[in-house]
């Protein structure tokens, strides 16, 4: 009877933790009642006090654990406490989950890739939905390919699973033909949605594990291997600064034009307005010239359902829009320059798009090239609305200064964005603090909240235990490892539910889940008996 009670369990004890995996790419609230049914469970399996006793005998599981205590401790010297106490509720697993995983017995040999394999299913399930919106064209942003977590969180977890999954084909699932080929072939959908999803967090975090991947070959003792790895690495070092300095050189040319002799007209006789003081560019030619704005008002009002003084169907000034696309061909802001549009011209501009040559590149070219632009935007202005890496600049600037400010103890658990406002004010940024305004980079809140001892203290908890437990070795945790470590530097990753989940669940998987260890069958003594 004891024996079918603990062995009952332990099957809830697996079930919450594959549901716990299930529900990170797929439901906020499965990973909820996920730890709320493993901590239940554990309570009710009794023998608490050795189950303790074995946690705090765990030293790897007490330096990790301790981020949690590093969260409480800052929370006493924080100024808004109902913002502290709310984060402390949602770090919690930090310590809740490691208690519960360390402290309970060894799961059976053998269970432990099929968590992983459910948390690949889910994100195939949730694969389905991203591709159906994405076939019936019900989306604005490819934010909204993530139906159920955020989209870069998402992404992180795409990446994770395609490594996850060739792990599995090739070590957990080597003798079973069936379930390699199947993780296999998840693996390479994976790799296609994760394009899909247009999440270029995911996939610079996804080809960085590919460099370290091709880094180890190229240190490897196998010659054949070795030169392949460092012919690869030379070839994306190469791609990848040709491509930026072409990138940069087109969002950074000139188009001469001699300000001095501008047209003061445009062909209908309508004063043209030149803001000969602004120095934004498209493809090279000055945006703010030639701009007959009322004229080109009521053209653009006869061809298009979208008001000319309203916004784009990205909630953007279809104005301004209209003004970088056309200077991107080279046309003037008149009536004879919107009649060069085509009808598509006219429908990218409604959705957004801000220069003809995204019509035609590839999304991710697009991207990369949007992505400079915002620089040299942010370079010539100092003003970083509306762009996501400069509005990230700024952020990182201000989190800076309030390091700067409080760099021994930091600002507290709670204070996150009184520290963002400080530090805005302190770089006179034009941004208008709102609420959601944090660093936007892990490390730096950690530092910000914390200090600088607290935030170091939390990386070497973070490092230190792999090292004691010799994960780093481990193909999959060094996967997740290189993902999670990447994303912190352009994320908050582990401020919302979804990203804190992934966090703890595969630090405790990779680090401290245990299976029962095989027993060696007794070796045999050739027939003659012991002494």
């Amino acid at each position: 009877m004891r024996s079918t009670r603990k062995t009952i369990h332990q099957w809830i004890y697996i079930g919450g933790l594959t549901l716990l995996a299930i529900g990170l790419p797929s439901s906020v609230f499965l990973m909820s009642v996920s730890q709320i049914i493993l901590f239940l469970n554990w309570l009710a399996e009794g023998n608490i006090h050795t189950k303790a006793r074995r946690f705090f005998q765990h030293k790897a599981a007490l330096i990790f654990a301790s981020i949690y205590l590093v969260h409480i401790i800052a929370l006493f010297y924080s100024s808004n406490w109902d913002y502290g106490i709310s984060t402390l509720r949602t770090r919690l697993p930090i310590f809740l989950l490691t208690f519960v995983v360390v402290s309970s017995d060894p799961i059976p040999n053998g269970s432990k890739k099929w968590i992983l394999l459910a948390f690949s299913a889910a994100i195939t399930i949730v694969s389905f939905f991203s591709v159906h919106t994405y076939l019936s064209g019900a989306y604005i942003d490819y934010r909204e390919l993530s139906p159920f977590i955020s989209h870069i969180r998402l992404s992180l977890m795409v990446a994770l699973s395609v490594y996850l999954l060739l792990y599995l084909a090739r070590d957990a699932f080597r003798d079973q033909v069936f379930w390699s080929r199947l993780s296999f072939g998840l693996a390479a959908w994976h790799i296609i949605y994760l394009f899909l999803l247009h999440s270029l967090s995911g996939i610079i975090v996804f080809i960085a594990m590919l460099l370290v991947l091709a880094i180890k070959t190229a240190l490897s003792r196998n010659v054949l291997r070795r030169r392949i790895a460092i012919t690869g690495i030379l070839l994306c070092v190469a791609s990848g600064i040709s491509l930026s300095a072409f990138l940069w050189q087109n969002v950074t040319r000139e188009v001469q034009t001699d300000l001095a002799e501008l047209d003061e007209y445009s062909a209908q006789g309508n004063p043209y307005m030149h803001d000969k003081g602004r120095h934004l560019r498209e493809n090279g030619h000055l945006v703010y010239i030639y701009i007959a704005e009322e004229e080109l008002r009521d053209a653009w009002n006869s061809r298009s359902a979208l008001d000319f003084y309203g916004h784009d169907r990205r909630g953007d000034p279809i104005k301004d829009v209209l003004y970088r696309y056309m200077t991107s061909m080279g046309l003037r802001k008149d009536v004879d320059g919107l009649s060069r549009l085509s009808d598509s011209d006219v429908e990218a501009i409604e959705q957004g798009v801000t220069n003809v040559l995204y019509t035609h590149w590839p999304w991710m070219l697009t991207r990369l090239h949007q992505t400079m632009w915002e620089l040299q935007h942010y370079r010539i202005t100092g003003d970083p609305s509306g762009h996501t890496l400069s509005q990230r600049m700024a952020f990182w600037q201000a989190a800076w200064e309030a390091i700067r400010k409080k760099p021994l103890m930091g600002w507290g658990t709670g204070d996150i964005r009184e520290a963002a406002h400080y530090g805005l004010q302190q770089i006179d940024s034009p941004l208008t603090f709102e609420r959601w305004m944090k660093p936007h980079n892990q490390y730096l809140s950690f530092a910000v909240l914390f200090g600088i001892p607290g935030a170091l203290w939390i990386l070497f908890a973070m490092v230190y235990p792999a090292k004691m437990t010799d994960r780093f070795r481990h193909f999959p945790f060094l996967a997740f490892f290189v993902i999670l470590s990447i994303s912190m530097l352009n994320e908050d990753t582990i401020d919302t539910q979804a990203g804190l989940s992934f966090f703890v669940f595969f630090c405790n998987y990779f680090l401290f889940l245990k299976e029962t260890p095989v027993k060696k069958p007794k070796e045999q003594n050739n027939g003659r008996t012991g002494d």
